[in-house]
This record gives structure tokens, C-alpha cells and sequence, in this order.
């Protein structure tokens, strides 16, 4: 046996599934893909260190919204709003994700217009509800306790494990997007 063959089961886990029979309950597989796009974006920026594009990069990749130059022009964006603190990268990420499921390239079409916008306006208010704020400083001291505005206090932020609430911050985010993208039938969760 060579070495890979060694190797390959403890990387890729045991390879013996389930028949995949379709009896799960839709709400059951609508959890799941939720959970999927959440653990992405918190992958994604464990990985990339950038809140937006790993948001964005997660709802695209899971719901299939097929715009690569929009991930491009969310670089600038994390960090709130290129590191200023103010909107939370994963909150504009999560808008944007919206926005390219729910918009229109045709400027007259003000039906989708209304419909992207008024799932922004859940998106936020449920964003909200859970955190206190869209704001990336708001959203430290609502996850870590203190805001993380001057860069001698990296190792403090580090320390407070910084790095792991704003990937949840961005978990949370593209599990909200995802689910009013999808119909937002989990509305009240």
C-alpha cells in the first residue's frame, strides 16, 4: 500500500455513505444548505481574512449566483467599508449576494427592484436583531466586548479570538442572505 493510500482515509474521512433516498423533509435539507453556506463564509475568512468577499464568495459558490467581478469589487469593502469601521464587510457582501439574486441589469425593472429591496431591508433588520448593529466596530463590541479600532492592539484582538467572532459574524450574515434569498421561509428563526 503506498503512503497516499495511508493517508487518504484519515484526510478524507471514511468514504462509506448513505443512499441518499430523498426522504429527508425539504425544511431538513434547507437547514443543511443553510448550514453549508454558513460554514463557508466562516471558512472562507479563517482562510482569506477579508469578511466581504468571504460572505459573498460562500453565497455565490452555494447559491449558484454566478458574478465573478462582483467578487473583485468587494475587496475594498471589508474591514467596514475599507477598514474604517463603519458597515460590516459581511453585511455588504450579504447585500450584495441579495442583490444578485434578487435584482434586475434592466434599470426599468422597478418589480425586482422593490423585491431586492425590501429582502435588504429583512436582511438588515434581522442582521440587526441579532447583533446590534451592521457597523463593523459595533459588531466587535457586541461579539469580543470592546472595539478593535487601534493597530497596537493586535495581540489583545488576537487573544480575545477577534479573528473567530468576526467569521461567525460572517457565518451569520450569509446564513440570514441565504435564507431570504431562498424564500425565507425561516423568517422567524
Amino acid at each position: 500500500m503506498s503512503g497516499i493510500e495511508e493517508l487518504a482515509p484519515r484526510i478524507r474521512g471514511p468514504q462509506e455513505r448513505a443512499a441518499y433516498d430523498g426522504s429527508a423533509a425539504p425544511t431538513e435539507r434547507r437547514a443543511k444548505r443553510l448550514d453549508a453556506v454558513a460554514k463557508a463564509a466562516f471558512n472562507n475568512l479563517r482562510a482569506y481574512s477579508n469578511c466581504c468577499r468571504s460572505t459573498l464568495w460562500a453565497l455565490q459558490t452555494h447559491l449558484r449566483l454566478d458574478a465573478p467581478d462582483v467578487l473583485k469589487a468587494s475587496t475594498t469593502l471589508a474591514g467596514g467599508i475599507g477598514g474604517t469601521g463603519e458597515t460590516c464587510g459581511a453585511v455588504i457582501g450579504a447585500l450584495m449576494a441579495i442583490g444578485l439574486a434578487q435584482g434586475s441589469l434592466d434599470t426599468e425593472d422597478l418589480e425586482s427592484d422593490w423585491a431586492a429591496r425590501e429582502a435588504a431591508r429583512r436582511f438588515v433588520e434581522r442582521f440587526t436583531e441579532r447583533f446590534h448593529s451592521t457597523r463593523c466596530y459595533g459588531l466587535q463590541e457586541a461579539t469580543i466586548g470592546w472595539r478593535c479600532d487601534d493597530p497596537s492592539l493586535e495581540e489583545k484582538w488576537l487573544a480575545a479570538d477577534g479573528p473567530l467572532a468576526c467569521a461567525s459574524v460572517c457565518a451569520e450574515a450569509a446564513r440570514i442572505a441565504a435564507d431570504l434569498i431562498l424564500g425565507g421561509a425561516a423568517d422567524s428563526a
